[in-house]
């Protein structure tokens, strides 16, 4: 069991992300791995879409995946309670960490879509 390193909730395996963390720039020049749950992925996925297109509100703080102080934007987070259900909370990220989830996001789906042609045996036939 792992933990999610935004929401904390201990599942078997996360979906890994490169960051930067600037504190570590030296000892690791191509970044560190932080670990997410899906839901957090697709979270932080939503804010980074939103960024771009509507340029949603930011605040300045220090990032929640690389420490980084800076320009944060909102990454709505659904945090398992066993008195509550689900609390939603806010994590501050970067634009930096957001662009790193994006690609993440898109590979993870890639794989995800690749999997499940693979179990269910579809064959794809193009007639020219």
């Amino acid at each position: 069991m792992t933990d999610c390193d935004l929401c904390g909730r201990g599942i078997p395996t996360v979906i890994p992300v490169r960051v930067n963390p600037p504190l570590l720039k030296f000892a690791y020049p191509e970044g560190v791995w932080k670990g997410l749950c899906e839901t957090c992925l697709d979270s932080a996925q939503k804010t980074y879409l939103t960024v771009d297109n509507e340029e949603i509100s930011c605040r300045r703080g220090k990032c929640s995946l690389c420490g980084k102080k800076g320009r944060v934007f909102p990454v709505e987070l659904q945090i398992p309670s066993f008195s509550k259900g689900i609390v939603k909370k806010d994590a501050p990220v970067c634009s930096n960490c957001l662009k790193a989830v994006d690609e993440t996001y898109v590979r993870y789906k890639r794989k995800q879509i690749n999997e499940n042609e693979c179990i269910h045996g579809h064959e794809h036939v193009h007639e020219h």
